[in-house]
């Protein structure tokens, strides 16, 4: 029997995470991988780019295609493996959100995402919820509760991470509205003590004043609001 052929999406803007990324998905073992790689793009253009890559090959012989994104590495060398037993242990499943043990919230996050080819992807109009409600023709979808323990977690999420991934990540779940995640981070900040916390709350401290806008890698705005805070650190971090 030959081993599954899986499509591995991945959108890099400078993450930390990226070449262990990059190693750990080279590593697995009992599947064929073609690895599509998308660097430094806005976030809306980076996932219409990925979904359009999948439209225009998913039909070329491919069994699931998984998105794993430059901030995660996998847990370990069968994780793609698992997800596709899992897969194809029933075909009514269409996809399957997998957890990931996240380093800012020091907690499990969904965040591991892989999809049958029934599975259609439209292209979003979103800036800021890209990867929401573009994923159509779906059946069962298993979600992070239900996948079984060699899937617990599925990768290890922004343990590698710079101080504007951090900052980054802060923002973007602030202007998410996660109100829950940044909690937590503040949680994990204020029994670690650690930079790269602090910076992920700086950037949520923020995110009032970019309107759900410009908070890409290389918005001009976004540049100068981490700029700030890289330069006004110490001042900043006492008012958090």
């Amino acid at each position: 029997m030959s081993d599954p052929n899986i499509f591995v999406g991945t959108m890099f803007c400078g993450e930390g995470d990226y070449y262990e990324c990059c190693s750990s998905i080279y590593r697995q073992k009992n599947v064929s991988i073609v690895h599509n790689r998308l660097h430094n793009l806005p976030e809306k253009q980076a996932h219409n780019a990925l979904w359009s890559s999948w439209r225009k090959i998913k039909d070329n012989g491919f069994d699931m295609f998984v998105k794993i994104d430059a901030d995660t590495v996998l847990a370990h060398d069968e994780i793609l493996f698992e997800l596709w037993k899992l897969m194809s242990s029933n075909p009514r499943i269409t996809g399957i959100q997998a957890p990931l043990f996240d380093y800012f919230t020091d907690g499990y996050i969904n965040g591991l995402n892989c999809f049958s080819p029934k599975v259609v992807f439209n292209d979003t109009t979103d800036d800021l919820f890209c990867d929401r409600k573009v994923d159509v023709n779906h059946d069962i979808v298993i979600n992070s509760a239900d996948v079984g323990e060699r899937l617990r977690p599925a990768g290890h999420h922004c343990f590698h991470a710079t101080e504007e991934q951090s900052f980054h990540f802060g923002l973007h779940r602030a202007l998410k509205c996660q109100v829950q995640v940044i909690d937590l981070v503040k949680q994990a900040w204020k029994h670690h003590n650690d930079k790269q916390r602090a910076f992920a709350l700086l950037g949520a401290s923020c995110a009032n004043t970019f309107n759900g806008a410009s908070f890409n890698y290389n918005d001009e705005k976004f540049k100068l609001a981490f700029e700030f805070a890289k330069q006004n650190y110490d001042k900043l971090v006492i008012n958090l």
